[in-house]
Order: structure tokens, then sequence, then C-alpha cells
């Protein structure tokens, strides 16, 4: 291996060193220009800051829309059209106190005392707290209300509801809603036709027990009801599928006739709770049969049965039968 000369060593010292010379020089410039980046970001947060001290301190003109609230109302009488939802207010005042009341706009409490409401006298009223604002518009000026004698009345609570089930799960029993009625108030026009008050739509996917939820009614701003909410309960249980061959029989019949069918029988499969399946076992569920009118004004020579449901348990429910049509014939006189 040959060994570095005296020349080489001196050169590599002589380049490592201007190395170390030059990183130095850019790591002092790296700081200074970071140093200088944040001077700038800070004077100019400054500048900002000291410019919208200095131009918010003038006085302005702003047109602001502020809200619409009923709040005060004879007790018999009731809005039958709704209010319009804002007023378009111009006012004047120390920029501060301007952008306060565009990001928080107060809400027009109107006090109800008659068919017409001086709109921008209820807005003086209620700006009055507010120093150093001035009200120079209020659009619209008046109100023309349309005021109804109100009345009460109890109507039931209609559920909305939209269920699906895990498979073979399913209602056992009709759902019902506590309370099942509400009163509701408000104007006659809007009262007097009203038979039922809807639930907002309940929707629940892949059911597999009982439910019960609490659901918010349907809201209408012209309208009181006696409560916001009520309970929702619906009974839901396993199902098990059963399956039973029916004798087909004719009705209405005149005498000295007789009808066979082909087949002589249909199989009827139903959907029974699996609780209450072996008790239904030796029950007779379900009558086909066919009358003697759909065979005289049948011309395909085949008939649809029909199924009576016979038991009483409401929670049987048939799925299908087949065949869905049998052929007839040997119609005879004895």
């Amino acid at each position: 291996m040959e060994l570095p000369t005296p020349d080489k060593i001196k050169q590599n010292i002589s380049e490592g060193w201007e190395n170390l010379i030059q990183k130095s020089n850019e790591d002092e410039i790296a700081d200074v220009g970071r140093e200088r980046i944040v001077v700038f970001a800070v004077s100019l947060i400054l500048a900002v800051c000291f410019w919208f001290m200095v131009n918010l301190s003038r006085d302005y003109n702003l047109n602001v829309d502020l809200p619409i609230v009923a709040a005060g109302m004879p007790e018999d009488r009731a809005l039958a059209q709704g209010l319009p939802e804002t007023a378009t207010v111009s006012i004047s005042g120390e920029g501060w106190k301007l952008i306060s009341i565009y990001n928080n706009p107060p809400p027009v409490n109107l006090n109800v005392t008659g068919s017409e409401v001086n709109l921008y006298d209820q807005v003086q009223q209620q700006m009055n707290a507010m120093s150093e604002v001035n009200i120079q518009k209020v659009q619209p000026l008046m109100l023309t209300l349309n005021l109804e004698q109100r009345i009460s009345k109890m109507v039931p609570v209609q559920p909305i509801f939209s269920i699906s089930f895990e498979q073979q799960y399913g209602f056992t029993g009709k759902p019902t809603v506590q309370p099942d009625s509400i009163q509701i108030s408000g104007a006659v026009s809007l009262i007097e036709d009203i038979t039922g008050w809807p639930t907002d739509s309940l929707v629940v996917e892949g059911v597999s027990e009982n439910i019960s939820r609490t659901v918010p009614l349907n809201k209408n701003e012209l309208i009181s009801l006696s409560q916001q909410e009520v309970q929702f309960n619906a009974a839901v249980a396993q199902f098990t599928e059963g399956e039973v061959s029916v004798d087909l029989e004719t009705r209405n019949l005149p005498e000295g006739r007789r009808i066979s069918y082909s087949p002589s029988s249909i199989t009827v499969r139903y959907d029974v709770p699996i609780g209450e399946y072996a008790d239904l076992r030796d029950e007779k569920l379900f009558e086909a049969y066919l009358t003697y009118e759909q065979i005289e004004n049948d011309t395909t020579g085949y008939v649809k049965p029909q199924i009576e449901h016979l038991s009483d348990n409401e929670f049987i429910k048939i799925r299908s039968s087949q065949p869905r049509q049998v052929a007839y014939f040997m119609v005879l006189d004895e």
C-alpha cells in the first residue's frame, strides 16, 4: 500500500478546513435569513393590528339581516301565516360595534298586540341598549299579520318509520307510541282539518330485538304541541317457516254440481314466531277455496285459489302457496 506524501496530507487538511469554513458561513446565512423572516412576520402582524385599530374606530354604515321572532302573542290569537324570516336593518356606528352585530345578529322579538306591527319601533327599542349604534332604516317598515282565533284539540300520534330486520325476524304486533295522542293548538284554519300528528321519520336497519326509541314529533312554527317527542315501542321476535297441505273447496256451488281440481290441494308456507310454532302444529290454520263464480267466468281452464286465514294468531304471515293456479274438470249434473 502506498503511503500518502507530506504534500498530499497538507492538501487534504487544507480542503477540509475550507469545507468547514464554508459550512459555517452557510449556517450563519441561514440563521440570518430565519431572523429576517421572523422580524418581517411580526412587523406585518403589528401593522395589520394597528390598521384595524385605527380604521375600526371610525363610524361606518352597515346593512344587516336580523332574525324575526314572535315573542309576545295574545293568548286567544294565533298566526295563520308565518312571519318574514329576517328584517334588513341599516345601522351606523363605530366599526367595533358593527362587527359584533354582524357576526352575531340579535333577534327582533316582536311583541304582537294587533294585526299591524311597526317594525322600526320594535327594532329601535331593542337596539337602544347598544350605545353608539344608530338605526337608519328598517325594511320592511310595517308588518301586516294574519291573526285568527286560537283553538286546541287532541289528535292521535302517527308514527312514521322505516325498519328492516335481520333474516327471519319481524314484528309480533303493531308498533305503538306513548303517549298515543297529543294536544295541538294554533289558528283555527290550520287546526280544524288536522286528524293526526306525525313523528319525524324513524329509520332502523338490521333489527333483531325489541325496539324502544325516543322519537321527535314533526315541528311546525305556527302550531304548538303539548310535547315535543314520544316513545316508540315495537315487539320483535324470530320467526320460523311452517308448511301445511290444504284441500281445495268450492264455495257457492249450486245443487247438482260437482267440481274436481288438479291438484286437489295446495301447499301453504307461512312464518310464525318460533316460540309459538309447536303450539300451532295441530291447529287448522288456513282454508283454500274457489268460488263457483270463478269457474263460470273463467275461459282459460285454470283458476287461482284463495286462502283464508283461520287462526286467531295475528302474527302468522303467509309466505307463499303452490301451485298458484289449478285446473278444474268434471263439472257434472247429478
